[in-house]
């Protein structure tokens, strides 16, 4: 059994709670770092760290599609999209795309975030 302080396999003859996404290997429920592949496993000390589906919103209003890097690990699709296409448009169209372009990806983020519940925030990644 090999212990790094933060995360360790579950003993021979222990049932895994949890696999890491990286290796398969399995982990105890509150691994925070698979010690296999150093795969961050989205659980802090004390359980899985939650979010704030007020956080969210506020940073969809201020900051249009980068809020999608507060929840990238499930997000993160959305967020390339979004950042692709900007800068496409804006390479393309000399900055003018971006005029009609930018105002849809502010308000789909803020949509986004508004209207998914708040398990999926408090409970992230697993929500």
């Amino acid at each position: 059994m090999q212990n790094t302080g933060l995360a360790y396999q579950a003993p021979t003859g222990t049932p895994a709670t949890r696999y890491c996404n990286g290796c398969g290997n399995g982990l105890v429920a509150t691994a925070a770092v698979c010690p296999s592949s150093g795969t961050a496993t989205g659980m802090g000390l004390g359980g899985p760290v939650p979010k704030s589906k007020t956080a969210a919103v506020v940073l969809a209003v201020l900051f249009s599609f980068w809020t999608w890097c507060y929840t990238y690990k499930r997000d993160s699709a959305k967020f390339w999209i979004a950042l692709g296409v900007s800068i496409v448009l804006a390479i393309v169209t000399f900055g003018f795309g971006i005029i009609v372009v930018g105002p849809a990806f502010w308000i789909w983020a803020i949509v986004d975030a508004s209207v998914k519940p708040g398990s999926y925030y408090t409970n992230f990644p697993n929500g």
